[in-house]
Order: structure tokens, then C-alpha cells, then sequence
């Protein structure tokens, strides 16, 4: 069984079963066509550069937006640590043992949660990143439409709300609602199966967009 029909079986029906019963296999959930080929050929790219840099590190994906790239990593099994209830509310709450062993990847903006998490310098890439220069932060320092492409990721549907602190300081993760939990298997079953080229024949504007108008 492949990582995406276990994370279907396990992960994703007993979760919609009670709202959406007519969801019984991935073959109920069709594919979103949230992103098109052209931001799908990046996100592989920037995918392959983020192993590339890490050398041989597991990759650290922190928050829910780098989601996308932890689908990509069960396609090949690349080793990734991926914590989903890491954001700017809670980063100062996380801890990762053994820190230094992994190379950290994001969508960026502003640099906060490297910086929440203390990750030494060279030991982290943004997709992008509001540094000028940018080099040695974000993944492409020359793409343009690096932030438009980091906002569409932005904006894809989660399997569960922003992670924040509770009444007792503690983390709090709480599922999404189930429609957009399903709308989230949806976009996993997008992003692992696509097949997307390479290469793009030429640059095109990104832009950020509805989901599913």
C-alpha cells in the first residue's frame, strides 16, 4: 500500500466518515485542481533545491503552509520532521530535539519562525523571503513571483486550524472544519499524484486565488 492510500484508509475517512459517508476510498475524492502545472513544476523544483541544500539533513517543515512539501517528501520517503502546529503564535513553545541536525524549509516571509525556532545561520530556505538580498534565504533568489507562489501554498486547504496557545500556555492544534478537511485530502491526492513537468517553457505571472470558486 502506498503512503498516500494509507494516509486515505487511516488518516483521512475516519475523520470524514460521519459527515460525508458517501467518501469511502480515494476514488470519492477527486482531484482539486488547486494549482496549475506551471506552480506545480516550481514547488517540485523548490522541493528538489531544499534537499539539495540540506545535504543529507532530514528537512524540518514547520506550520501547516509547507504541508504541500511534506506530500512530496512521502512520494520518495525523503526523511522530514514535519509540525504542523509550529506558527507565529506558537514557535516559542516548540521544541525539536537535536535541532542542529536538520536543515529547516518554509514559505517565509518575514523569517519568524527560523528565527523563533534559533535556526543557525545556513541551516535554513525560504520559498521567499523579504530580505534584500535574498541570497543564501530564499530558495529562487532570483523568482519574481516567489511570493505570489508562497501566498497560493498559503491559501491551500489544511487538515487542521493554525495551531495557538491555550489557557494554560499549552499547544493547540484543532482539526479544520470537515469540508475543508476533505477539500485538504483532496488537494493531497492533487499534489501525490501530479505529474507535472520539469520544466516550464516561460515565466507566468502568479497570482493568489479562491479555492474551488
Amino acid at each position: 500500500m502506498s503512503w498516500l492510500e494509507q494516509h486515505i484508509e487511516e488518516f483521512v475517512l475516519p475523520q470524514v466518515k460521519e459527515h460525508y459517508p458517501d467518501i469511502k476510498s480515494r476514488a470519492d475524492l477527486s482531484i482539486s485542481g488547486y494549482f496549475k502545472p506551471e506552480e506545480m513544476s516550481v514547488i517540485k523544483n523548490a522541493w528538489r533545491s531544499a534537499k539539495l541544500a540540506a545535504n543529507g539533513k532530514p528537512i524540518l517543515l514547520p506550520g501547516r503552509d509547507v504541508q504541500v512539501f511534506e506530500i512530496l517528501a512521502r512520494r520518495e520517503n525523503y526523511p522530514t520532521l514535519f509540525v504542523p502546529e509550529c506558527s507565529r503564535l506558537t514557535v516559542r513553545k516548540i521544541v525539536i530535539p537535536n535541532l542542529k541536525d536538520y536543515f529547516l524549509f518554509d514559505t517565509g516571509f518575514m523569517g519568524s519562525i527560523p528565527r523563533g525556532l534559533s535556526m543557525g545561520e545556513n541551516s535554513f530556505l525560504m520559498l521567499s523571503a523579504n530580505a534584500r538580498p535574498n541570497v543564501g534565504i530564499q530558495i529562487f533568489p532570483r523568482l519574481s513571483f516567489s511570493r505570489g507562489l508562497a501566498l497560493n501554498i498559503e491559501a491551500t486547504p489544511k487538515y487542521w486550524e493554525t495551531g495557538r496557545l491555550g489557557v494554560d500556555d499549552e499547544i493547540i492544534l484543532p482539526p479544520a472544519k470537515p469540508w475543508d478537511f476533505v477539500q485538504a485530502a483532496r488537494l493531497t491526492v492533487e499534489v501525490y499524484t501530479s505529474s507535472a513537468p520539469r520544466f516550464i517553457p516561460k515565466h507566468q505571472p502568479l497570482e493568489r486565488r479562491e479555492l474551488w470558486a
